[in-house]
């Protein structure tokens, strides 16, 4: 749970982060401690924000279909029928799209999750506010925390026994989103298995995500790599990958409104994320 107030200078306070043990998949529960032990920043109809992680939902590039934006939202969960695992009358779905596009190709990034997973999350968020404003994407999420990436980037993120996120930045703005079920395992390396070679399967992902970026969307070349990862903050880490690749590594910052009271092993970056995402699409209806 992630509380952020007002902003100054533009910068948000961060006055809570915290989570709890979440017990035989019971979420809502959850949902409904954290409100509890922090009840006097639930008052007052707060807008709301819910961070679905990657496990939650799943996310597809599909071509556009021709239709206008509210037609397409709509009809969305029946194009998506053979590419996700969710029943048409279970999948609740949206989309985003990218900024830049392969030449020839109109595609549109769709994010579907399961209606009735969903639907006991959503009630407890309604319980604590009546301004849900959001259910956003873990990897749409953690764009929030990359907005300082000026130079194009290659972020490697992920969280324990989840598919990683490679993911493309530029000026600030997501450019590529690739979900990596082979890295699954990453987070388990030990530093004697890293001295070994075992971040070639990472640094082999990177490469491909930017090689797409230049090749095939015809962008300037990757300057750098940014870690967000569950492992150990290690030299040996950031000099292995700099061997493969041959450009500068660097383990991702948090920005210095989180720094005292974030976890800092990235955990909390999506719920960050989240909330900043969540303020934005609060006062832009305000």
């Amino acid at each position: 749970m992630v509380v952020l107030e007002g902003r100054d200078n533009d910068k948000p306070s961060l006055v809570v982060c915290d989570d709890v043990t979440i017990t035989d998949g019971d979420y809502t529960t959850a949902i409904r401690k954290l409100a509890h032990s922090y009840a006097k920043y639930c008052r007052h109809n707060p807008p709301i924000g819910l961070v679905l992680g990657i496990g939650f939902y799943q996310s597809v590039s599909l071509d556009r279909p021709d239709l206008e934006p509210a037609e397409l939202a709509a009809s969305l969960r029946y194009s998506l029928r053979d590419l996700v695992s969710y029943e048409p009358e279970d999948c609740i779905a949206d989309y985003y799209e990218l900024p830049i596009k392969k030449a020839g190709q109109n595609k549109i990034n769709a994010i579907a999750a399961s209606k009735t997973e969903l639907a006991p999350l959503i009630q407890a968020l309604h319980e604590i506010s009546d301004n849900v404003v959001a259910v956003l994407s873990e990897e749409q999420a953690i764009a929030e925390m990359f907005t300082a990436s000026e130079e194009p980037t290659v972020v490697a993120y992920q969280q324990a026994e989840q598919a990683a996120l490679l993911q493309v930045y530029r000026s600030g703005e997501l450019q590529v989103n690739r979900a990596v079920r082979a890295l699954e395992q990453l987070h388990t390396l030990t530093l004697d298995e890293v001295r070994m070679g075992g971040l070639q399967p990472l640094s082999v992902e990177v490469q491909r995500s930017g090689d797409y970026f230049e090749r095939q969307l015809r962008q300037s070349p990757i300057r750098q790599i940014t870690l967000a990862l569950t492992l150990p903050k290690q030299d040996e880490v950031l000099a292995s990958l700099h061997e493969d690749l041959g450009l500068p590594v660097a383990w991702a910052s948090y920005p210095a409104w989180a720094q005292e009271l974030a976890v800092g092993d990235y955990s909390d970056f999506a719920a960050l994320g989240g909330a900043v995402a969540t303020l934005k699409l609060w006062e832009g209806k305000r």
